[in-house]
């Protein structure tokens, strides 16, 4: 969805950069998102690094699982959002950005704020417009959609000639919960065509 946002933008010609947030620890998401100078920290590149906030300039930075930052920073983000600029860690002389910023979370952030673990002038900042994604098990037949894609997409990647899935494969589908959304069916999917010996994915290869 974000990089479908981004495509059919004013932005469409700059770049797409995206981060999953909970993939990294708070003292290196800060690197990553502002960059660093030579010597910042132990480790720190020869020559520093540009950060994903200026690599992202005329485009758009998307940050995926942004429920899951400390509060120190979201504190730096808000700060960067609001100034419209950053600063690179051991650096002192600040970097306009200009970015168009979509954020994505599982999580509730507005149960979150009141249990005091995600700021609330952050949650302002950043809902602007809100977009609610239905569960996957919510969506229909964008299961059987999306799994002709995965098919397709992994018959591709692995040299395989599957055709597509049978009516009782679907079916099986469409009845599970899909727990994991997107990322579950993606996997299945890839798991079942490099399983399958057919060039028809069936029921038993899920």
């Amino acid at each position: 969805y974000a990089q479908a946002i981004h495509n059919a933008s004013p932005r469409s010609a700059g770049v797409f950069v995206a981060i999953n947030c909970a993939n990294f620890n708070a003292n290196m998401l800060e690197s990553e998102l502002f960059g660093y100078t030579e010597g910042a920290f132990t480790g720190a590149k020869r020559g520093g690094k540009i950060g994903l906030f200026e690599a992202a300039a005329g485009g758009t930075l998307f940050l995926d699982e942004i429920g899951n930052l400390s509060l120190p920073m979201q504190s730096k983000l808000l700060t960067a959002i609001e100034k419209r600029h950053i600063t690179r860690l051991g650096a002192v002389e600040p970097i306009s950005i200009d970015v168009r910023l979509i954020c994505a979370t599982n999580a509730n952030l507005r149960q979150l704020v009141g249990e005091g673990s995600f700021r609330q002038d952050l949650l302002y900042r950043i809902n602007t417009i809100e977009i609610a994604i239905p569960p996957l098990r919510e969506r229909g037949e964008d299961i059987l959609m999306l799994a002709d894609h995965f098919q397709r997409l992994y018959s591709r990647k692995y040299k395989k000639t599957i055709k597509g899935l049978s009516r009782e494969a679907g079916s099986k589908l469409m009845k599970y919960p899909w727990p994991g959304n997107v990322r579950e069916l993606q996997h299945v999917l890839e798991r079942a065509v490099i399983l399958n010996e057919g060039t028809v994915l069936r029921p038993d290869d899920f």
